[in-house]
């Protein structure tokens, strides 16, 4: 069924096509997503907040080696170029399938009977749950919040780039969970602010978007870097070997990359404690 699925979805939706605009992934991620929820939902429904996170990203796995393999075969080429403005057209494409995963899922959670929504999103609500706990959300805590949180993003971006490394692609896996959290986290935000009517529905879902959006993009951007980091490098090495000229040069830039990232998450782990709170 997988398989079947995977060859359906890459006639409708062919890889090429979207090599040029990375906008049109936002419309990739829609589409896979929201067949990885109803695959999950319909074959395997007992595992189905799992299940269907595998499959929103094994049917993205095609569109993400392509992009990886024309990164690595462009390593090297563009050396007028600083590391981000090389890199720069695959994070704008993993950021745009990103956040259309996110929008199916979001929609998902809001839209659902509620009992639908438990079941299908019990590993998630789990997850947020079990982070909730672990901040305080005292502002005097502060601090000792946003150690806890950046170690956590940093071992998600160790995974990333681990991942990437053995698997090529591998981190898709994670960047489709992160997605399906998120979206969990702000439909959540979301039904409780209509539930409890504490302000307008369009205010009650501007201000829960932007109270994750504000620090969740910047992570998951953070993410993607490191997942291209290990990508090009575990492509590098297997076409051209450890003892190259290009993996050298490979291996020095995906370092650059993973501190930049590490940067990012530091940033965006600040503004997760001290700002994201005042938004929603």
């Amino acid at each position: 069924i997988l398989t079947f699925n995977q060859m359906v979805l890459e006639i409708i939706i062919h890889p090429t096509k979207a090599t040029g605009k990375p906008w049109e992934m936002f419309f990739i991620g829609l589409i896979y997503s929201f067949v990885g929820v109803a695959l999950g939902y319909g074959v395997f429904r007992s595992y189905v907040s799992i299940v269907m996170v595998s499959f929103t990203a094994i049917a993205a796995i095609p569109f993400i080696h392509k992009a990886l393999k024309a990164e690595e075969e462009e390593e090297g080429k563009q050396n007028d170029k600083s590391l981000l403005q090389k890199h720069w057209r695959i994070v704008s494409m993993f950021t745009f399938l990103f956040i259309g995963y996110v929008v199916t899922f979001l929609s998902l959670f809001v839209l659902l009977p509620e009992h639908v929504v438990s079941e299908i999103f019990q590993a998630q609500v789990g997850a947020i749950t079990e982070v909730r706990n672990s901040i305080t959300g005292n502002f005097l805590a502060g601090f000792k919040d946003f150690g806890i949180i950046f170690l956590n993003n940093i071992k998600v971006l160790v995974l990333c780039v681990v991942f990437s490394l053995l698997y090529g692609a591998g981190a898709v896996f994670i960047f489709s969970w992160n997605a399906s959290v998120m979206g969990a986290a702000i439909g959540e935000a979301i039904r409780d602010g209509i539930r409890n009517n504490t302000s307008t529905t369009l205010h009650i879902i501007s201000s829960s978007l932007a109270g994750y959006f504000v620090h969740g993009i910047p992570e998951m951007i953070a993410y993607f870097i490191a997942g291209i980091a290990g990508g090009i490098l575990s492509m590098t090495m297997v076409k051209e070997g450890i003892w190259s000229v290009k993996f050298k040069k490979a291996r020095e830039d995906s370092f650059n990359l993973i501190g930049f990232a590490i940067i990012m998450l530091f940033l965006a782990a600040l503004v997760e404690v001290f700002i994201s709170p005042t938004l929603l």
